[in-house]
């Protein structure tokens, strides 16, 4: 069984005959994001863990631009579809659809348009500092900004679609329960993300949900248009089997970014891996809940996609 075999095994939810699918993401250095660094970092790292799919990373999120009030989310810029932000995303998909699209699935990370304008006019460790008050304060005017930026990136995703990728990976933020209220949420931002999602699903590829963070009103996304959701399952206290049933759909996930998979023994990796799926996976991938710590070494997570692999069966 292959790798994209195991993938369609997943989305199918049926049993796997021959290992069980397994990913894990960093991000990279800012020295490797495009061209023929991006190439090699990312081709690298899916050699070198042996994962499933491929995520193509994608760390300039959006173009930048500056606001001070509120009111300016009302004059967000145009940014045209031959943005460098954009164009340089493209050309790397379509090489990486060359060089492994028969071998496994690859997807390009998209990022919402709440976190897409926090990391457009904010430092990325602190990309929700202005986003958050301004949507409180104004959701009218956030709600312009926020709209233009999401057919911004409809229209890349038209764009990117077409150099063959599987699919898209689309970071969710802002359903924390210490962010905005139930009311708040449904009524301003969930439209936001759900116009990005379907015109996602619209290019007619494949969407997996990351709701990206701990401490998450997940039953804001139990509806959000999607074919896989990756979630924090376990700071989030809710079991992959749970998970499964109550989204509807495939999930992934099962390993904390933090712990065991950071500094834990190969022994140790691997049986978190065995406990994490000894469950029904029908419809589960192993994975983590975010993204790792760019430090860790890839050989801890080919310790945890080698182990994931063994188990010849589940279901």
């Amino acid at each position: 069984m292959n790798k994209r075999e195991r993938m369609e095994c997943f989305l199918a939810r049926e049993a796997y005959t021959d290992g069980i699918p397994a990913a894990f993401f960093q991000h990279f250095d800012a020295s490797k994001r495009h061209g023929d660094a991006a190439m090699q970092a990312q081709l690298d790292f899916f050699h070198d863990t042996d994962m499933d799919m491929m995520k193509i990373m994608f760390d300039d999120i959006y173009p930048k631009f500056s606001v001070e009030k509120p009111e300016d989310w009302r004059r967000v810029p145009d940014f045209a579809a031959d943005d460098p932000v954009f164009t340089q995303q493209i050309e790397l998909a379509e090489r990486l659809v060359k060089a492994v699209g028969k071998e496994a699935g690859v997807y390009q990370t998209i990022f919402s348009p709440f976190v897409s304008a926090g990391c457009a006019v904010s430092p990325i460790p602190v990309w929700d500092s202005v986003v958050t008050p301004h949507f409180l304060a104004d959701p009218e005017a956030m709600t312009a900004g926020l709209t233009k930026i999401a057919k911004t990136l409809a229209a890349f995703a038209q764009n990117i679609a077409k150099t063959g990728i599987d699919g898209f990976y689309v970071s969710l933020q802002g359903g924390e329960y210490s962010r905005y209220s139930p009311a708040f949420f449904d009524e301003w931002f969930k439209p936001l993300d759900v116009m990005l999602l379907q015109a996602l699903k619209d290019t007619g590829k494949r969407v997996i949900l990351h709701i990206c963070g701990v401490n998450m009103r997940l039953e804001n996304y139990y509806d959000y248009p999607g074919d896989v959701v990756n979630m924090a399952s376990v700071d989030n206290h809710i079991a992959l089997e749970e998970a499964r049933r109550v989204f509807g759909r495939p999930v992934m996930g099962g390993i904390p970014n933090h712990g065991v998979i950071v500094e834990g023994t190969r022994e140790e990796v691997e049986a978190q891996v065995r406990d994490a799926m000894n469950i029904d996976t029908r419809g589960i991938m192993l994975g983590a809940d975010c993204t790792i710590p760019k430090e860790v070494s890839r050989r801890r997570l080919r310790w945890a996609v080698d182990a994931a692999h063994a188990m010849r069966t589940g279901g």
